[in-house]
């Protein structure tokens, strides 16, 4: 598996979900463009290798809430995503393992 630099994925990894529902506007595909710029400019990119990374998957079977994002291996959904809310979760719950509670996707649904 490659992450979206075209590295190969490390184990602690951001799955963004670009399938039929999470993308039926283009906006996960978006997401994950301005993501990519976004570790780019900050320079984040290079802080990832080997520790984290983060993946695009076509559709990870959530539907509901979409666009998403799943924490592996923790097993945390998140919804309601941005550019911003994106990074917010690489760094905070993929890197530093603490996760993001108002992002978090209601497990019930």
């Amino acid at each position: 598996m490659k992450d979206i630099f075209g590295r190969d994925a490390a184990l602690r990894r951001l799955l963004i979900c670009t399938g039929p529902c999470c993308n039926s506007s283009g906006d996960a595909q978006i997401l994950l463009e301005q993501l990519r710029t976004e570790l780019l400019e900050a320079r984040l990119n290079a802080d990832l290798v080997a520790e984290a990374s983060c993946v695009r998957r076509s559709c990870l079977g959530k539907c509901t809430g979409e666009p998403l994002a799943y924490a592996h291996p923790d097993g945390v959904w998140y919804h309601r995503l941005t550019a911003e809310n994106l990074l917010r979760i690489l760094r905070e719950h993929v890197i530093g393992k603490c996760s993001v509670p108002e992002l978090i996707l209601d497990e019930e649904s």
